[in-house]
């Protein structure tokens, strides 16, 4: 993420008194639920579900009651990764065929290299651990640089396994990835993981939609990014993109789904020919980028944009309709007003909230993480 630090000290899981607290005049309110050192991510599995799993770029996975209380620890692949700068454990989805669940994890080893990797679930919803501790690899990605790992992983609507990953690093996109057909980083992938390696020697196979063929990557579903640190998708499927950006614009990027793919197919986001609506390397093309749905500059102290949640009728009831993003340096939180396509203005949910590093949103509830460990929970009055 840019420049950004998210390395936590401590290791322990401490329950935090709900204490609500006002956020501004525009009737948002903010309830802390836990704190949990070196939190990146919150999921829910199913909207059944009595809790949540926090994850932990330490190298942990731990699942909380809807108030936050803990219940216990589902993984610790601690010893595979190194919570240094911008590694660790990064994401977390979940996959249900037939009647069973499994669970899809990214981290990066102790290479630096992403590391995409299936561990069956139980119905209960704790994971089955492998005999030998260490889990079963879907995909592995080279990365050049320390920096720019991505770290989201989703399941689509169409039970897909969508991975976003940033442009390898450094600054600038030097080895110019993002734009490269030949190359897994500075994009969107979208495979089917398989439960055995295949013919191939991999361990999942290139779904029926996926827009491109040899020579490039066939994996590749959107191209033109930085490093999408997160990104979701709505409950109608339509892909919303929190794009970290160089030295001076961040970015939210959307493409709308169709009635047979989830959003993203085949879209160009712009990056390294564009930073933001703004032209960047003059040596990269990107026709027919898709500009951003939001962007913002490097002002006010602002310098690392966190998505991003969609927030529903279901999950923020007197706000629907909503981007909800937070900025790493400010610790600003910002909703985006849309009309499902355009923005029609923006709200300012909270100040001063410390270095906001993701928001989520569950069926039932809206969250964001900090840096200091805080996981709190958004309402309105």
């Amino acid at each position: 993420m840019a420049t950004v630090v998210l390395g936590i000290a401590g290791s322990t899981l401490a329950v935090a008194a709900s204490s609500p607290r006002a956020a501004n005049g525009n009737g948002y309110v903010l309830t802390d639920i836990a704190d949990v050192p070196g939190a990146v991510d919150i999921v829910e599995r199913s909207p059944s579900d009595q809790f949540l799993y926090v994850v932990s770029r330490k190298g942990t996975i731990e699942r909380i009651s809807s108030s936050g209380k803990r219940l216990d620890r589902v993984l610790d692949v601690s010893a595979l990764t190194t919570a240094e700068g911008e590694r660790g454990l990064l994401g977390l989805a979940f996959r249900r065929y037939g009647s069973q669940w499994e669970a899809f994890v990214n981290y990066t080893d102790l290479n630096g290299d992403t590391v995409i990797a299936r561990y069956a679930v139980r119905s209960n919803g704790t994971f089955v651990r492998q005999v030998n501790r260490r889990p079963s690899v879907v995909i592995r990605i080279e990365q050049p640089y320390s920096n720019h790992n991505g770290g989201a992983v989703k399941v689509g609507r169409d039970n897909m396994l969508y991975i976003a990953t940033g442009d390898g690093g450094s600054a600038g996109d030097p080895e110019r990835r993002a734009l490269d057909t030949s190359s897994l980083l500075g994009k969107i992938l979208r495979i089917d993981p398989l439960h055995v390696t295949n013919g191939t020697g991999r361990a999942y196979t290139i779904p029926a939609g996926n827009p491109y063929a040899l020579p490039a990557r066939r994996e590749i579903w959107s191209i033109g990014l930085r490093n999408p640190w997160r990104f979701s998708f709505d409950p109608a499927g339509n892909i919303w993109i929190a794009d970290v950006g160089q030295n001076e614009w961040e970015e939210v990027s959307f493409s709308a789904s169709t009635a047979s793919h989830p959003g993203g197919r085949r879209a160009n986001f712009g990056w390294s020919a564009y930073e933001g609506t703004h032209r960047y390397n003059n040596d990269q093309t990107a026709t027919n980028a898709v500009m951003p749905f939001h962007e913002y500059q490097h002002t006010n102290g602002r310098c690392s944009v966190s998505g991003g949640a969609v927030t529903t009728v279901r999950n923020l009831p007197a706000r629907p309709g909503r981007y909800i993003y937070g900025d790493y340096c400010s610790g600003s939180l910002v909703a985006v007003v849309t009309d499902g396509r355009t923005v029609t203005g923006t709200e300012t949910v909270g100040t001063d909230l410390g270095n906001i590093t993701a928001v989520v949103a569950t069926t039932r509830s809206v969250y964001f993480l900090t840096l200091e460990g805080k996981i709190r929970r958004v309402t309105t009055a």
